[in-house]
């Protein structure tokens, strides 16, 4: 009883993990990517595989390693030049303790979730727009089934002179079922700004979900063509979560590499490394 209980609130939770940035480029700039054209943030907006870019990415993130030492997740990306986008995102939370009601240890188990989105998108008028269907699944226990959900992403961006702007709805899909328990995806709409002077970008990201907001403010410095520093904020007000992040990227004609760095001492995601190496083949 005790690790179905467990188990059962790692499902109320479980799908808010699919609201995790996979993209390390831009969460070195607050996280914000909605209105930043370039085929590394696609999960931000699907519009973006319509770019006509050949990419391939891979990255890995240790997540909140103030708390745990074996939670992170791995993200694979694929685009294609015909505008063809395909991702894999699996989170690992770990090894987790099973006890019975008396406290007692009895056991471990282990649970992940993961994602396989497959988009397009394409050019209209000056406009990209662009659509994903994403497959959501989770596993928390041996010979227990959580139903397969789905999530559809849409997603449009235009430039105006300097000044870029994003729009795109997130995770409309149905319900996941574990046993007597359901819970929708976390459907959100959101909007983005860059504005571009010379080398210099700044960019925000604002998203509303129905029980909460969150929202991104980014700068990037580029350092001629093949380099680029970024900084930026987060924050989800709702769950008492803001952090600093640092970023930077070098980016040759065939491999690519970005860093990011989240940091607020007082938050479970000081100290967050990310790493991503991509190819342009």
């Amino acid at each position: 009883l005790s690790l179905l209980i467990l188990t059962g609130t790692l499902f109320a939770q479980a799908n808010n993990i699919f609201t995790i940035n996979p993209s390390v480029y831009s969460a070195g700039a607050g996280n914000v990517g909605i209105a930043d054209s370039n085929v590394r943030n696609v999960f931000h907006n699907p519009a973006f595989s319509g770019l006509g870019e050949s990419h391939q990415e891979v990255s890995y993130v240790k997540w909140l390693p103030n708390l745990t030492d074996d939670m992170g997740y791995q993200n694979i990306q694929y685009n294609s030049p015909m505008g063809i986008s395909v991702e894999l995102f699996y989170f690992d939370y770990g090894t987790q303790t099973q006890a019975d009601q008396g406290g007692i240890i009895i056991g471990d188990f282990d649970s992940h979730s993961y994602r396989i989105g497959m988009g397009y998108g394409m050019e209209v008028k000056d406009w990209l727009i662009g659509g994903r269907l994403n497959l959501y699944n989770h596993s928390f226990i041996e010979d227990i089934d959580v139903d397969m959900n789905y999530g559809i992403d849409l997603g449009a961006h235009k430039k105006f002179g300097n000044t870029s702007v994003g729009v795109v709805l997130k995770d409309l899909g149905g319900e996941t079922k574990f046993l007597d328990q359901s819970t929708t995806l976390p459907m959100s709409l959101g909007i983005g700004v860059k504005q571009s002077m010379g080398n210099f970008n700044l960019m925000s990201d604002i998203k509303v979900y129905e029980d909460w907001n969150s929202i991104g403010l980014g700068g990037e410095y580029l350092i001629g063509d093949i380099a680029n520093i970024r900084l930026g904020y987060y924050s989800e007000a709702e769950f008492e979560v803001d952090y600093i992040t640092l970023g930077g990227g070098i980016d040759t004609d065939i491999v690519d590499i970005s860093i990011a760095y989240l940091y607020n001492t007082d938050s479970f995601f000081n100290e967050t490394l990310m790493i991503s190496f991509g190819f342009d083949l």
